[in-house]
């Protein structure tokens, strides 16, 4: 069966398939992780198709978080054997017969410096590159884009920052304001493992600001001691998409006199169309309107779409731990529009010169509305409620 259905294949037709399925292209993801159509100067989703159907879709560039034409035939020798390196017949032939043969579309442990870890059952795909320093730049539920990774320092990702400095002392794991749109990036990876529906890195991040720039406080552009996390796509009792995202922060160095050091564990850039935050309230369990103490819960305006962020109590923080918002823009044609939210521990002051290893857990639910605040619900009764004014 598998044979007859590559052979068939051979003889599909592009007029058959639509080559720009979101099951293989979506147009924010295509625009903000191929440098050269950034450099192209394609920025509506209208131009990221055409440039998709005549130019990426024969070159072999990457369309979506969850498919990639180079890996697939990577991944299958039949395929490779097959199509060689057409890879529009490879499109062609996993949206015709892959996905009913239930194949992956991509290469499981990394490929082309890109590592990608999922939970097919529950169509959800997280992927993380060299080029944005490890951090998470694309999630994808239901064949819908998660993450808005515009430029570096805008994933899903850890950060660090001590007032009063904000910015100008801020390691930054996906990278600095320097970096923009570029195809590297001041963090520096010592270690990154993708297997299964487990993630894992290790890097030592950049600063936000260069040394060069005259706003910043560091005299080194990349902090000298190690951001770690490991992701794991699958929530105990949540029978929907989740994950758990455990952060390791080292705080160490010469860092300047500080009054509060405040990491976020982590926080999450999204596309423009994620305009709703909301949140569930940890005695009711209704979604309710914002407030920095509960879960938050980003959402489209129908509701369609959602991710909602559940930290459990009891752990590292001096100060309330508190979950932010932030608004960048909602119009859907600028791919540089983007809405953000975060989890945030905050510790008083440590002796300078010592080193601490700071460590936080959070999860990540991912479906609609509904499938959202059910799994932070699961979640709080099972790992108890914080206490809240």
């Amino acid at each position: 069966m598998l044979l007859l259905g590559i052979v068939v294949s051979v003889f599909v037709s592009a007029a058959a398939v639509d080559l720009a399925s979101p099951e293989v292209f979506d147009p924010r993801f295509y625009i903000n992780t191929n440098v050269e159509v950034l450099r192209a100067g394609v920025r509506s989703a209208a131009a990221a198709k055409n440039h998709w159907l005549t130019h990426g879709i024969h070159e072999g560039l990457q369309a979506c978080g969850k498919f990639h034409s180079v890996q697939y035939l990577a991944r299958y020798s039949d395929l490779h054997n097959a199509f060689g390196k057409d890879y529009q017949r490879a499109v062609e032939h996993y949206l015709t017969f892959g996905l009913k043969e239930n194949r992956l579309g991509y290469l499981e442990g990394g490929y082309g410096d890109r590592w990608t870890v999922s939970d097919p059952s529950h169509g959800l795909f997280v992927s993380a590159s060299r080029r944005m320093g490890g951090a998470i730049d694309s999630l994808v539920w239901n064949n819908h884009e998660f993450i808005n990774a515009w430029d570096h320092g805008r994933e899903l990702q850890m950060a660090m920052n001590f007032v009063p400095y904000g910015e100008a002392f801020n390691p930054t794991e996906g990278g600095g304001r320097t970096d923009s749109q570029e195809d590297s990036t001041k963090t520096v990876i010592r270690h990154i493992h993708a297997e299964g529906k487990n993630l894992t890195s290790e890097v030592l991040p950049a600063f936000w600001m260069r040394a060069s720039d005259p706003e910043s406080v560091n005299v080194i552009d990349t902090y000298q001691y190690p951001f770690s996390k490991t992701v794991t796509l699958s929530c105990p009792g949540v029978a929907t998409a989740c994950l758990v995202f455990q952060s390791t922060f080292t705080v160490a160095g010469d860092i300047p006199a500080y009054t509060v050091l405040q990491m976020e564990a982590p926080t999450g850039y999204m596309p423009s169309e994620f305009t709703v935050f909301r949140s569930v309230h940890l005695t009711s369990g209704q979604l309710v309107t914002y407030t920095d103490t509960h879960p938050v819960v980003a959402s489209t305006a129908d509701d369609r779409y959602a991710m909602g962020v559940y930290a459990p109590p009891g752990q590292d923080t001096d100060l309330f731990q508190y979950y932010g918002v932030f608004h960048f823009g909602s119009n859907p044609d600028s791919p540089s529009d983007t809405n953000k939210w975060n989890v945030v521990y905050r510790k008083n002051t440590f002796p300078r010169g010592s080193t601490h290893v700071q460590k936080y857990t959070v999860y990540i639910c991912v479906g609609t509305v509904v499938d959202v605040v059910s799994c932070i619900n699961t979640l709080r009764h099972s790992t108890g409620d914080a206490i809240v004014g």
